[in-house]
């Protein structure tokens, strides 16, 4: 009897172990999505601030307007720094994040719409595919690669000016 008591309380232990581990996965998504809307969030008033306090050290990054990879959260700084208070992004959408997790990493991706005002007055929208990498240490969550794509953009056919 002993043995059938053992048998049938190992599957259940088990499966409790697989919820908590899901509950795990989702608050980590939440609080990776969360501090990915709190950098935009400051980012569309101007402020790059919000994406240096997720920014790990080692950040690497890419963005069509830069020639080669980034390194360093203090070059980024330096990349930032000129367009400080330039940004004016009212509002956006972050389109299908998804969390891919594995142990102390994380992927999201998502899509961006942002809604953005021109120096000028003008409304601009701007759309992109994001995909930012995330390693906790010390239980937090830091980026250490952004990348930045346009979404569908216009590709120049061979021989066009």
């Amino acid at each position: 009897m002993r043995k059938l008591g053992i048998l049938v309380l190992v599957p259940a232990v088990l499966g409790i172990a697989a919820f908590h581990s899901s509950s795990d996965q989702t608050r980590d998504a939440d609080r990776i999505i969360a501090l990915e809307r709190g950098a935009l969030d400051k980012w569309g008033k101007g402020d790059p601030d919000g994406f240096f306090e997720i920014y790990a050290p080692e950040i690497t990054y890419f963005d069509p307007f830069q020639p080669a990879r980034v390194d360093g959260r203090e070059t980024m700084r330096k990349l930032y720094e000129p367009i400080r208070g330039k940004v004016n992004v009212p509002s956006y959408e972050m389109n299908a994040p998804k969390v891919q997790r594995r142990g102390d990493m994380a992927v999201l991706t998502y899509n961006l719409v942002s809604h953005g005002k021109l120096p000028n007055g003008d409304t601009v929208t701007v759309r992109w595919n994001s995909t930012s990498v995330y390693a906790r240490s010390g239980g937090k969550w830091s980026e250490i690669h952004s990348h930045w794509s346009f979404t569908q953009p216009k590709m120049q056919q061979p021989g066009s000016p």
